[in-house]
């Protein structure tokens, strides 16, 4: 008879002849053959280019039961089927390698599930992370996230592959596998770990694919909303200003004299603060008069300057079909060089053309619309191109000009397929795009970050709650080996000193077996009730942070961060609701709009934590001189802040002396930075049914503008 160690030894042998090799190539043949069918008929798609490969728990097996030799045959024909699938033969050598380093560490005494993750670690992550840059071109995130699964994959398998080797009958059994550890303790924590692991995994596999499924939906009814919101809201924009050149060309034909024509277009321009400009022309050609009557004025004394529009798609083409014209974004000539959009009606008399009415559109005016979609700036981002793909509008996170072309290029999405994929400045997004009745094409594009931080969060919990469990498990585990062996322990000694001795027997007739058990269930439940109260005080401990985080989070969604003024939203909401109960009282009111003047200077100069420093400082000097007043004070963005005041009291006198203090208020490091800043103000001290408040925030940043224009350090104040 042999004993342990012999066995040991005989099983650690190589098998020596033709007939034991040509045995394990057999059997790797036929375990290759099921993992190659389990790769390539039920290979789960778990995100991008990663898939998880269960027939590989089949490779394992084969190496457990039948040695090296056939789980390199079956590792070879399991990656042929792989192959096949990804056409990818990358798997070749990181699957072969995988089994060699198993059996290597196996072989020196270490758990297979630990050599596994080695291999992983220090041979199989470095080598994916690479290669795989070299065939896909993501970003660092995404990759570090392709590994993490790669390795959970590997773990995932292996611990299935010796779970299945508990029920392989020990007559399939060429090698035999070395126990974990020679206590019952041991062993009952590994097998009770693997099937924590394999639950856990797979669970946290499949909850995560699912809740990235339900992100990417939610992302493409997301921003397929926004799209659709933003593309009737360009139309409705552009629609306004086309009406109102439409109801302005039935007008002027209604009136003779030719002032009262002039007075019409300038009250039309005043009322649709959009039109830069408006123009009337004969039927050659020629500009007759334009509005505002400055800028004509100016046209009109400067003979350098051709007047002469027959050249110019909004003259000629409304001349040719009589109808009204809606052109692409261009270059403005004469009137001024920014872009714009021209709208223009054709005016006819019984038939006969007689010239056209004008009026160009102000492209940087379309930023509002973006305004009115709700796009979360931290994830989202916009860009508008007319019928000619010029940029219309862009976020200023895009970095692109007004009038320049754009097409989005469509990249390999790894992502998701619900999507497209492109990629601006260096950054991947996915869209989704919309075209308007102009022909405008309206994108709204949002970052991927969503989905792959979903994985990675999912991943750090799962590896938490594994290291929590293992704890957990060690504990109880060794409570139960010793419940199990103490009783077993006391008969045996009794047995060693006395055979003759009848054995003590506690608790009258019970016998040993229902006293272990009733003292392990008694041990069971002790821990159950100690994780239980555990369990309890976490849950209570819980229930109070997202108490506090909610009351923090409230406090985020109404105030600015930085400056812990009110955000512009808020900001927005409550002026408003001011401004209409102001004006059905008729009490004065001013809205402020404030800028620093230079601030990308500040920015540029001393870095960007000085910058945020000084906009703290401006935002402490608001607060401190305004809102103890009880004005309503607001970051507007960037470094721009709005006040809504009372203008009971001197307006001008209380933003003078705010200027004057903000001269010398802002101190970092001990170093006083100059900051000035100009403002333009609204004041409503006589018309109070003069318009909405969106026009009042339009008119105060219109003298804001011209507080920039005229030097900057200025306040520009108009009443109204």
């Amino acid at each position: 008879m042999m004993n342990r160690q012999d066995k040991r030894a005989v099983a650690a042998l190589p098998a020596g002849n033709v007939s034991d090799k040509l045995t394990q190539v057999f059997a790797g043949i036929g375990f290759g053959a099921v993992a190659a069918l389990i790769n390539y008929f039920l290979a789960f798609e778990l995100y991008g280019s990663v898939t998880i490969l269960l027939g590989q728990t089949f490779v394992f097996l084969a190496l457990f039961t039948r040695g090296l030799l056939a789980a390199l045959v079956s590792t070879f024909i399991a990656a042929i089927a792989v192959y096949l699938y990804t056409y990818n033969s990358f798997f070749f050598v990181t699957l072969a390698a995988e089994v060699i380093v198993v059996w290597f560490l196996y072989q020196r005494r270490v758990p297979i599930l630990m050599a596994d993750l080695i291999y992983w670690l220090v041979i199989g992550a470095p080598l994916s992370y690479a290669y795989l840059p070299t065939i896909i071109d993501v970003p660092q995130s995404f990759l570090i996230l392709v590994l993490a699964k790669l390795l959970l994959n590997g773990l995932l398998y292996t611990a299935l592959a010796i779970l299945l080797y508990q029920l392989v009958p020990k007559s399939w059994r060429n090698v035999a596998m070395k126990p974990v550890s020679d206590s019952l303790r041991g062993r009952v924590f590994y097998l009770s770990f693997l099937c924590i692991i394999i639950s856990s995994l797979s669970f946290s596999l499949l909850y995560t694919v699912r809740s990235a499924q339900q992100v990417e939906q939610q992302i493409v009814s997301d921003i397929g909303a926004k799209a659709n919101s933003l593309r009737q809201v360009s139309e409705d924009f552009v629609n306004n200003y086309v009406v109102a050149v439409h109801n302005l060309r039935d007008s002027m034909l209604v009136v003779q004299d030719f002032d009262q024509k002039i007075k019409l277009m300038e009250v039309t321009q005043q009322n649709h603060p959009g039109f830069i400009s408006m123009l009337l022309a004969n039927d050659e050609g020629q500009i007759v008069h334009g509005v505002p009557a400055a800028q004509f004025a100016v046209l009109q004394n400067n003979p350098a300057v051709n007047r002469d529009i027959s050249d110019r798609p909004y003259y000629f083409t409304p001349k040719a079909n009589g109808l009204g014209y809606v052109s692409s974004a261009f270059r403005g000539r004469g009137f001024g060089t920014q872009p714009i959009i021209a709208i223009s009606e054709p005016l006819m008399v019984n038939g006969e053309f007689r010239g056209i009415i004008e009026g160009s559109l102000n492209v940087p005016e379309l930023s509002v619309l973006v305004h009115r979609t709700d796009i979360d700036a931290n994830y989202q981002s916009v860009i508008v191109t007319d019928d000619k793909h010029q940029v219309i509008f862009a976020t200023p996170e895009l970095n692109l000009r007004s009038l320049s072309t754009y097409e989005p290029v469509l990249l390999p999405n790894l992502y998701t397929q619900d999507l497209p994929l492109t990629r601006i400045e260096s950054r991947d997004l996915l869209y989704t795009q919309r075209l308007n009745s102009y022909g405008w094409h309206v994108y709204v594009f949002s970052s991927p970050h969503i989905i792959t931080q979903l994985f990675l969060d999912n991943l750090i919990i799962l590896l938490l709650f594994l290291a929590l469990i293992a704890l957990l498990f060690a504990f109880v585990t060794r409570r139960f080996a010793q419940d199990l062996n103490r009783p077993l322990e006391q008969l045996a000694k009794q047995l060693r000193h006395n055979t003759e001795t009848p054995l003590a027997v506690e608790r009258g007739e019970m016998t040993r077996e229902v006293r272990t058990i009733a003292d392990n269930l008694i041990a069971a439940r002790k821990v159950m009730v100690d994780f239980n109260r555990q369990l309890q005080q976490q849950v209570n401990e819980k229930t109070a942070d997202l108490e506090r985080l909610n009351l923090k989070l409230q406090k985020l969604a109404r105030e600015d961060g930085l400056t812990e003024l009110l955000n512009r939203r808020t900001f927005d909401d409550l002026a408003e609701q001011r401004y209409h109960e102001a004006m059905a009282t008729r009490e004065p009111i001013a809205l402020i709009l404030m800028d620093i003047d230079h601030f990308k200077r500040i920015n540029d100069t001393m870095g960007h934590p000085v910058g945020d420093e000084c906009i703290q400082c401006v935002g402490a000097l608001i607060k401190e001189h305004f809102e103890r007043r009880g004005c309503l004070c607001g970051r507007y963005g960037g470094e721009e802040f709005a006040l809504f005041v009372s203008a009971s009291e001197n307006v001008l006198e209380l933003v003078e002396e705010f200027q004057n203090k903000l001269a010398t208020y802002c101190e970092v490091n001990g170093q006083v930075i100059p900051v000035t800043i100009s403002m333009g103000i609204a004041e409503v001290r006589h018309n109070f049914s003069g318009g909405s408040f969106r026009r009042l925030v339009a008119q105060a940043d219109k003298l804001l503008y011209q507080s920039k224009d005229n030097g900057r350090n200025r306040i520009s104040l108009e009443t109204i």
